[in-house]
């Protein structure tokens, strides 16, 4: 279990307004600790989340609750040790990028997004052989799962040239391909496994990595 709740709304917390009933305070806090727990710092996009499940509340109302819970979090995330700030998913995405594997967390929107999107987040600091992410649906699930699945793959381009791929039969590109990621996979395995992260893969590239025991929080 992690040594701190990564998580859960400060005990104290409520919205200052008049206007609100009990209930309907505790359901607009909550659902606006959700969204920024899920990353959301700018209040128009939130105000068109918070309008449509709470038609009924003025503007300034929702802007106002926004404002409280994210000075909250700022608040909850800022009183944590600086050591236990870096949940141990976080550091293992900082190792494999030493490594040459690109690892983004709440990326994107979903894996098909995610997959065609993850090519464009190498810069030249190094030769990246590979990739590995997780989208904003998966984020979502890590509060209560404390697990998430990883989309992965290699960039085939640091391992041989265009030429040499294209003339390479179907089934040998097959083979290659396979063979690359799972090479790499077990790689980014080692270092998931060395910080307390649990693996599940079968080595089937049509399926995702599953990891458990993990956290991951966004500042905002």
């Amino acid at each position: 279990m992690p040594q701190i709740d990564y998580y859960s709304q400060p005990a104290d917390l409520r919205l200052n307004s008049e206007a609100l009933t009990d209930e309907q305070e505790d359901a607009l806090r909550s659902f606006t600790w959700e969204r920024v727990l899920a990353g959301e710092a700018d209040l128009d996009s939130y105000l068109e989340w918070a309008g449509d499940e709470f038609p009924e509340q003025e503007e300034q109302a929702l802007s106002q609750a926004f404002a409280t819970v994210c000075e909250a979090r700022r608040a909850q995330i800022a009183s944590w040790p600086p050591e236990l700030r870096s949940t141990a998913l976080m550091t293992a995405f900082r190792e494999l990028a030493e490594l040459g594997i690109v690892a983004r967390g709440n990326f994107s929107c979903c894996g098909t997004c995610g997959s065609s999107e993850i090519w464009e987040e190498r810069d030249d600091s190094r030769s990246w052989r590979g990739y590995v992410y997780f989208h904003a649906q998966d984020a979502e699930r890590i509060p209560d799962e404390r697990a998430t699945y990883l989309g992965y793959g290699v960039f085939l381009d640091a391992y041989l040239p265009e030429s040499e791929w294209n003339a390479l039969s179907d089934e040998a590109k097959d083979q290659t391909y396979t063979r690359l990621v799972t090479e790499l996979m077990a790689e980014a395995a080692t270092v998931f496994e060395r910080h307390g992260i649990e693996v599940e893969w079968t080595g089937d590239l049509a399926v995702r990595i599953l990891l458990k025991n993990v956290d991951w929080y966004i500042e905002i």
